[in-house]
């Protein structure tokens, strides 16, 4: 027993004094720096960067640049990367995006605009180490605020764009890499934010983009909805629609705040922009109606018009409802079963209240009347009925528009030699119509009171008739100046813009 207990001890004895050996080795270790040699990596790499900084740079301009490396002795053993990521995340690591894998950067800037990081890096893959520069990249849009003409040429719609300084980018979609849509131009509506459409990714997962700026554009057989900075596609027709439509004949679309509605054979769509949403058009609105394709948008919903049962309805973009408007408390003409087809409904301004002039035809006579409809939701629209002369000739043309204040409807008349655009004057008058310009050789096909944005600088102010024409060269865009508040124009275009193609429609994005 004594024995095994002097085992015991000496054993203890020794694995402590191995321990202590194994430590002092150790400490001599980290203190001997004169057994190794310790070389940073500034003086295994001593390449230096230069020749680039922060930069500014446009979409669809190409951005090239060649580094400068100094101290560099064989550049054959290097890895020459470029990549961006975006500047500024929302708490979530940003993905890397690789440019190039050459030394010099020769790239094609497609990015939405905002600012990123943008890196060259040089890389030894023998020691893996390397050295890299960073700098700031500020992407900007080519296009902004302007006219926006849409187009048709061998029966697909593009888009021509024009700056506020007078800059033309023909065919926007194209040149931007993307299909036409088929058919000609209907309309298009640009949304400023809070667009949150689901992308797929390519593994198959999709991904929901957040608070995206976007153009709704509509022909008359198809629907695309671009990324209004780079134009990236985000939708087409079939995946626009959570249920797609049987028939596809777009008629309409508009945006007013955070609210989007569209008119499809007839139906009514809209996006409620107040709560999550894909940004695709859910069911239409339930019914047996037809709706015109003219629409009235407002603080509180739209206004439209049923052509099966010559009803006014409204609706909203958060409801699921076609809604009569209530019958008027003094005995007025009825809103609802009305004896009266609707030829056109021109907007005038849009908000709480909506204004808008209603041009109608009598179903059991020969007979015309303007409606002034004043649209907020649950009042009674019709403000007052005039009935049109009988020797006017307003009713009958195709094209109309209407001013933001005065009271009159703007409209074209053809003619042998071209088109005249002559204004209708809603007064109690005999000599109502009166001839304010002549195109020769060009046909009007759109008419538009526009105005400067709220708040512009008093040089960029402007409230002018604008005038879209067609001719065997091409389109024309003419700006007037509108005297005051009255239905005049100056005769002398302020601007004048022309393009290829046969043009639709102009939208302004201000």
């Amino acid at each position: 027993m004594i024995k095994m207990k002097l085992i015991m001890k000496l054993k203890n004895i020794l694995i402590g004094i191995g321990l202590i050996t194994s430590l002092q080795g150790v400490q001599s270790c980290i203190d001997d720096r004169g057994n190794y040699s310790y070389i940073s990596n500034e003086e295994l790499l001593p390449v230096t960067i230069s020749g680039f900084e922060d930069t500014t740079v446009i979409i669809r301009s190409t951005l090239n640049i060649t580094p400068v490396l100094e101290n560099m002795d064989d550049e054959s053993r290097y890895i020459h990367l470029w990549y961006a990521a975006p500047s500024v995340t929302a708490g979530f690591t940003p993905q890397r995006d690789t440019l190039s894998l050459k030394r010099d950067l020769s790239f094609e800037v497609t990015y939405e605009s905002g600012t990123y990081n943008l890196v060259y890096e040089l890389r030894d893959p023998k020691l893996d180490i390397y050295v890299r520069k960073q700098v700031l990249m500020t992407v900007q849009s080519d296009v902004s605020t302007g006219w926006y003409v849409m187009k048709e040429e061998n029966g697909e719609t593009d888009i021509d764009y024009i700056s506020m300084d007078g800059k033309k980018i023909e065919n926007l979609i194209t040149a931007s890499g993307q299909e036409r849509l088929k058919g000609k131009p209907v309309k298009m509506a640009y949304q400023s934010s809070r667009y949150t459409p689901v992308i797929q990714n390519p593994d198959g997962t999709t991904t929901r983009l957040n608070n995206k700026r976007a153009f709704h554009v509509f022909s008359d057989q198809d629907i695309k909805i671009f990324n209004a900075d780079n134009m990236a596609l985000f939708y087409n027709y079939e995946d626009y629609f959570y249920e797609v439509p049987e028939v596809c004949k777009p008629e309409n679309c508009g945006m007013y705040s955070t609210d989007f509605y569209a008119i499809n054979a007839g139906k009514v769509y809209s996006i409620y922009g107040m709560s999550p949403n894909s940004g695709m058009l859910g069911y239409a609105k339930p019914g047996l109606y037809e709706v015109h394709p003219d629409m009235v948008m407002g603080t509180y919903g739209v206004m439209l018009f049923d052509t099966k049962t010559s009803t006014f309805y409204n609706t909203s973009s958060s409801g699921s409802s076609m809604n009569l408007f209530p019958e008027d408390s003094e005995g007025g003409i009825s809103p609802t079963n009305m004896d009266v087809d609707m030829i056109r409904m021109l907007v005038r301004k849009e908000g709480n209240p909506s204004t808008a002039f209603a041009v109608m035809k009598n179903k059991n006579k020969d007979e015309h009347y303007v409606f002034d409809m004043s649209y907020s939701m649950a009042s009674y629209p019709i403000v007052d009925i005039d009935t049109v002369p009988a020797h006017c000739e307003m009713p009958e043309t195709k094209v109309m528009g209407t001013s933001l204040y005065a009271s009159c409807i703007y409209y074209s008349k053809k003619e042998a030699d071209g088109d005249v655009l002559k204004v209708y004057k809603n007064v109690k008058i005999d000599n109502r119509e009166s001839e304010l310009k002549r195109f020769p050789g060009e046909e009007i096909v759109y008419i538009v009171n526009a105005t400067s944005r709220y708040g512009a600088p008093a040089d960029e102010v402007f409230n002018h008739l604008v005038v879209l024409t067609n001719s065997a060269t091409g389109w024309k865009l003419y700006r007037f100046n509108v005297i005051g508040q009255t239905p005049e124009i100056e005769t002398e275009p302020a601007f004048v813009y022309s393009g290829k193609g046969t043009a639709g429609y102009v939208m302004l994005r201000n």
